[in-house]
């Protein structure tokens, strides 16, 4: 168990990963990109304090309606210990997990790495913007899932 803070969740998310997912917005980022798609989750004195179990149990009640997982902010590598914490109790479950970073593919531990299915790294930069996905073209997408064919 662990506490983080939340900015909020989408309950029925169908534009940040394959499927049907549940996303959870992290309240809190450093890096503060110019043109940030969420400047409102950027200070980390918003949102609510919430216990990891607690979320847990949120997506695992409602686990049949959904693919993934989607974890965005804010910065969710802000977070680390709860980060990793849900990642894990969602991969228990059976589900999906796509992680939203700004922080470059080098930097994310493995420990976080070896939970994630989908990886979006890469800070925003807003003369990169592409309007479509990744939002900025020097964003990568790590799609974990094509390493694990049997």
């Amino acid at each position: 168990m662990a506490t983080v803070r939340i900015a909020g969740f989408n309950d029925l998310n169908i534009s940040d990963a394959d499927g049907i997912a549940f996303s959870i917005f992290f309240q809190g980022c450093r890096r503060r990109c110019p043109g940030c798609h969420n400047p409102e989750l950027q200070f980390f004195d918003g949102g609510e304090e919430m216990d990891t179990d607690e979320i847990a149990r949120r997506i695992q009640a409602n686990q049949r309606f959904y693919d993934a997982v989607v974890f965005v902010g804010g910065e969710p590598m802000d977070q680390p210990d709860a980060l990793k914490v849900l990642l894990a109790a969602v991969k228990s479950i059976g589900l999906s997990t796509w992680l939203y970073t700004g922080h470059n593919i080098f930097s994310i531990s493995d420990d976080i790495i070896d939970l994630c299915d989908v990886i979006i790294a890469g800070e925003y930069r807003q003369e990169l913007h592409t309007g479509g996905f990744p939002a900025s073209s020097n964003q990568i997408i790590v799609d974990r899932r094509k390493e694990k064919v049997a």
